[in-house]
């Protein structure tokens, strides 16, 4: 997904990493279900909406440069408002996610989207430099999508992942193996004191019924 991007690093790259973790093939089954449920994909729901709920954009702190507001700035109004050959670019991309993430398997149907290997390719030409320009980050109050007359039409959860969620795992330095969260630790902590207090208590009823034995 994010792969095609030609791009370098800093934001850019990180925007690439998010998309491809979004669209791997564990990620993938979720948004497929969200697509079918809510039809995520039609012209009522816009790319910035999506790409918030998707956890699609950059987290990292790049100094002097407000890499969110300027994805989605892009995500709203630059691709809101560029065409090729009198078709909207934000639908076309929407129209090949839509059918990627409905058609796992064949070719048909999407003409010369597909090469021989089934790989659906998008190519965007920017022919201007983009503006520097920003929007605040969307949030899960504001700028919801809506229908043709005004009624909210996104469905809770709006969020499917958040960035953090996307990122890949911290290893411990000495297992090598992700490592637990404090969330986990906790809940894991209490689990064993809860046992402990369960062993603890079985043995004090077997040491009752020993007494009460002799």
């Amino acid at each position: 997904m994010g792969s095609l991007i030609p791009i370098g690093g800093g934001a850019d790259a990180e925007i690439q990493n998010l998309l491809n973790t979004a669209f791997n093939a564990t990620n993938i089954k979720i948004v497929r279900t969200k697509v079918a449920n809510e039809n995520l994909l039609d012209d009522n729901h816009h790319l910035h909406r999506i790409a918030y709920r998707l956890g699609t954009y950059p987290i990292g702190n790049y100094t002097g440069d407000d890499a969110k507001g300027k994805w989605f700035y892009f995500l709203k109004h630059i691709l809101k408002n560029a065409e090729f050959n009198g078709v909207l670019t934000a639908k076309s991309i929407k129209m090949t996610l839509a059918y990627a993430l409905r058609n796992s398997t064949g070719t048909t149907d999407i003409g010369k989207l597909v090469d021989t290997t089934g790989t659906l390719s998008v190519v965007l030409v920017c022919p201007n430099s983009l503006p520097n320009q920003s929007i605040p980050i969307p949030n899960q109050q504001a700028d919801l999508d809506v229908d043709s007359h005004g009624s909210i039409i996104e469905k809770p959860p709006i969020k499917l992942f958040t960035p953090h969620d996307l990122s890949p795992p911290l290893l411990s330095p000495t297992t090598r193996r992700p490592r637990r969260s404090k969330t986990t630790k906790t809940r894991v902590a209490k689990k064993a004191r809860a046992k402990t207090r369960k062993t603890k208590a079985k043995k004090t009823k077997k040491a009752t019924k020993a007494k009460k034995g002799k």
